[in-house]
């Protein structure tokens, strides 16, 4: 059935997201603490476009939580898309920025 093939490819582009921005989440924590290091009169030093990356990343991460309750809910292929369009109206980024 397409309904069927359309929810395996909707749950697959899920899990390609979620590892991607796990992976980025995971570099995110390396560059906070090589900065606590260097704040503590440590060696490493973290590039300024690395730090940036990372808080980009640390509002992502906050993105992500507060939309976990909404994916886990029935209706949620209908909820997200309008979450989506009103945050645009009001010029609000509910969604993570995709990086490739």
């Amino acid at each position: 059935m397409q309904i069927d093939q359309d929810i395996r490819d909707a749950l697959s582009r899920y899990r390609l997201f979620i590892q991607k921005e796990s992976e980025q989440t995971a570099d995110m924590l390396v560059i906070f603490r090589d900065l606590l290091h260097k704040q503590l009169g440590g060696n490493k030093n973290p590039s300024e476009k690395d730090i940036q990356e990372a808080i980009k990343q640390l509002k992502d991460v906050g993105k992500i939580a507060a939309l976990i309750p909404l994916i886990l809910l029935p209706g949620s292929v209908l909820t997200i898309p309008i979450l989506v369009k009103l945050g645009k109206k009001y010029d609000i980024d509910i969604l993570p920025e995709v990086k490739e």
